[in-house]
């Protein structure tokens, strides 16, 4: 028996397999095999991958009819023979000592997962962020059991970044909804897992690079208006099936809160079809956000007018996106975590290019962020001129008053507020 069975869902990246693979082909825990579920794709990924099984015995590959995400999922575990299942989705990469370090803290500490942080990865730019939670650094390296389940659902939400032992996994039935496409089937995963593991644990180091700049990512679809609700009520619906009513509070949340990004994130002209949508699921389960301040009071506005609210933010994307195709250049104000924030957003909406500078208020800790020169904010307006500000700060902060009061002194009265930017231009 194999220590780790990696799944690899693949369709249409031939771009990007081959450093995946070749990623997965160099850990340093040698006794692993790598299942590649070639989803029916049409480009070269397929003879990629037959061209590495030929080389290296520990690749198999199964070429199936494209049938989506979640059945070429569970096409992989069926096939797995090893202890337990890793995930590396086809166009990231991982460290080379990731799945050694989480398989000796599995065994270690008899866990029925491990998770660790990630690395949001842009190769295009030679950037890194790490989704490392800061708030919950007591619980990382711990064995957390059924106590701190609520814990569970404070990490990063992913179904990649650890491993999963394949006994738990098989004997509480945990499988992928199958639905057409690459519709969010992860979230039920996710969800089931965090639900029933007894044993779990997250370690405060980042093994797994996350690729931002694949234009084709499923994520950055649209149009799937539905998948979201839909994967949710499927996860309702089997725990009803199985007794387990005390797990749907969970589903019940996060059914709210990933609604409300499905709503900024599809397409303008579904946004108004999706708030019936909307009202009905705060009307069924808002009992269960009522601690939820920002999402409670976001839903109760969708239903007192759901029309004002979609013609407020549709004006309002407009309005900043006009404001953001006219300008010759950006200046990111801030570059902590809110302007990492502002610059992913800018990035996944095609304006890397514009983006001249970041810039802080005293001298910076540092030359270059994502492949932009980081400038005192003086500097950055003289340099500039004319540039776009966006203020990358909580709205309305202390820190904010502080920065636009510094751009007025400067002679400018005239930006953005970067927490305009990430809901606007809403991003995972």
């Amino acid at each position: 028996m194999r220590k780790v069975s990696v799944i690899v869902p693949v369709y249409n990246v031939e771009k990007y397999i081959g450093k995946c693979i070749e990623s997965i082909l160099a850990q340093t825990l040698e006794d692993i095999e790598i299942i590649c579920i070639d989803d029916g794709s049409t480009d070269r990924s397929g003879s990629i991958l037959d061209t590495y099984a030929s080389k290296d015995a520990r690749v198999r590959v199964a070429h199936r009819t494209n049938a989506g995400y979640g059945a070429a999922m569970n096409a992989g575990i069926a096939m797995a023979e090893g202890e337990f299942i890793g995930i590396v989705e086809s166009d990231d990469r991982i460290a080379d000592d990731m799945y050694e370090t989480l398989y000796n803290m599995a065994q270690l500490h008899q866990l029925d997962m491990v998770k660790s942080d990630a690395y949001y990865w842009w190769e295009t730019a030679d950037y890194l962020s790490n989704k490392h939670v800061n708030a919950l650094a007591s619980y990382y390296n711990k064995v957390l059991q059924d106590v701190d389940r609520n814990i569970f659902f404070t990490f990063f939400m992913n179904i990649w970044t650890g491993i999963y032992r394949r006994s738990f996994l098989q004997q509480k039935n945990i499988k992928f909804h199958e639905t057409q496409g690459a519709s969010y089937q992860d979230n039920g995963f996710w969800l089931l897992t965090c639900m029933y593991a007894e044993r779990a644990m997250w370690i405060d180091r980042a093994f797994y690079y996350y690729r931002q700049d694949n234009p084709e990512a499923s994520v950055k679809s649209t149009e799937k208006m539905m998948a979201m609700t839909k994967e949710y009520e499927y996860v309702e619906m089997l725990l009803k099936q199985r007794g387990e009513e005390k797990f749907l509070p969970y589903c019940y949340i996060y059914r709210l809160i990933r609604a409300r990004g499905t709503f900024y994130r599809i397409a303008d002209e579904y946004k108004r079809m999706f708030c019936n949508q909307l009202v009905s699921d705060y009307q069924k389960y808002k009992a269960y956000i009522k601690e939820n301040q920002t999402t409670d009071s976001w839903f109760r506005e969708v239903v007192k007018n759901p029309d004002e609210i979609c013609s407020r933010v549709i004006t309002g994307k407009n309005v900043i996106k006009q404001r953001l195709d006219n300008c010759e250049s950006i200046i990111i104000y801030g570059a902590g975590k809110k302007g990492d924030l502002v610059f992913r957003s800018l990035y996944n909406e095609g304006y890397y290019h514009k983006i001249a500078c970041f810039a802080v208020s005293k001298e910076p800790s540092e030359n270059v962020l994502a492949g932009k020169q980081v400038l005192k904010i003086d500097d950055a307006v003289k340099k500039y001129s004319g540039a776009l500000i966006i203020v990358a700060v909580i709205r309305d902060s202390g820190m904010y008053l502080q920065m636009t009061q510094k751009l007025s002194g400067l002679g400018i009265d005239e930006y953005l507020a970067g927490s305009d930017i990430e809901e606007i231009f809403y991003i995972l």
